[in-house]
């Protein structure tokens, strides 16, 4: 069976989300799956898995916002930021009233400058951050610009502070946590963590691997695989041809005379999707210019710049 689509789960915590994907290879029988967002081994929640053709388009739906739940624990600091590192502070006796604590966190809404953490796996120099930290060596760590949409205070029940968050992708919850103790003066680390949305994709709707390890047993894992043009319907696209379809898998450049239709308006550079005639993606890239040239026969510029062939 050739399989293909986005399966949602459910990670639980305890387990990487490497695991998860070979548990799920193993489940599938297929080595061909990846997955678009790692989630921290003790955070739990939506994790999304791309199988056989669908792992072409990982890098376009890791663009999705997220969306969490999150408890931190005030009054202590780790080294990793959460409750799996070394504790580094302790501050007891601490009063702080809850209207300080809405304030303060309130304050991170919006666009901020975040540092990640030194335990991560972003790379540099052609390392993964963590492999320094466990080496105890030092390394400049960069700020990096992310957006916090929504950042809702659902609990507080001190020393736990229970909090929503909606946030772009690139964004540390566990720098978060760590930031609001700084900014409180008391310190703290994220206790616990979910995810509870990947863009449309909500943790309601997302599966246990118990779940499709059963669905496989009967043949029927291809209900729950969704389709990568559903998967990609936030992105605008073109319709090209059917005479034109094998050249667009050759990544021939497109001309208007090769379009046949535009689903949805767009702007210059902005990622766009090539489809056939039957509506199935075939390839995805940066627009060059604004939708209205695409069907402009009398427009000679380049229209379009391939990223991904599917």
């Amino acid at each position: 069976m050739n399989l293909s689509g986005v399966l949602p789960i459910n990670k639980p915590s305890g387990v990487t989300s490497h695991d998860v994907i070979q548990r799920l290879r193993q489940i599938l029988n297929i080595k061909r799956i990846g997955h678009t967002g790692t989630l921290d081994p003790s955070a739990s929640g939506v994790l999304l898995a791309c199988v056989g053709k669908a792992t072409k388009v990982v890098q376009f739906l890791t663009e999705y916002d997220k969306e969490y739940e999150a408890v931190i624990k005030l009054g202590i600091t780790t080294d990793t930021y959460d409750g799996d590192g070394e504790i580094t502070e302790i501050k007891e006796d601490f009063k702080i009233s809850p209207d300080r604590i809405r304030k303060v966190i309130d304050s991170f809404k919006g666009r901020i400058w975040q540092v990640p953490p030194l335990h991560s796996a972003i790379k540099y120099k052609g390392k993964k951050l963590y492999q320094y930290a466990r080496a105890k060596e030092k390394v400049e760590v960069k700020k990096r610009e992310v957006k916090i949409t929504e950042l809702e205070v659902l609990d507080i029940n001190m020393p736990f502070v229970k909090l929503k968050i909606s946030c772009s992708k690139g964004t540390y919850i566990r720098s978060l946590a760590f930031d609001v103790g700084q900014k409180l003066g008391c310190g703290a680390y994220l206790f616990s963590l979910q995810r509870t949305r990947v863009g449309p994709f909500k943790l309601q709707e997302a599966l246990g691997l118990e779940k499709i390890s059963a669905v496989e047993d009967e043949n029927k894992i291809c209900d729950l695989l969704i389709p990568i043009e559903k998967a990609l319907a936030h992105l605008p696209s073109v319709v090209v041809k059917e005479s034109f379809t094998e050249k667009v898998r050759h990544g021939v450049p497109l001309a208007p005379s090769s379009v046949l239709s535009i689903e949805k308006d767009f702007d210059q550079d902005q990622t766009i999707s090539i489809k056939d005639g039957q509506k199935n993606i075939i390839a995805i890239g940066k627009a060059l210019s604004s939708a209205r040239n695409f069907l402009d026969s009398d427009y000679k510029n380049k229209l379009f710049e391939y990223v991904r062939v599917i």
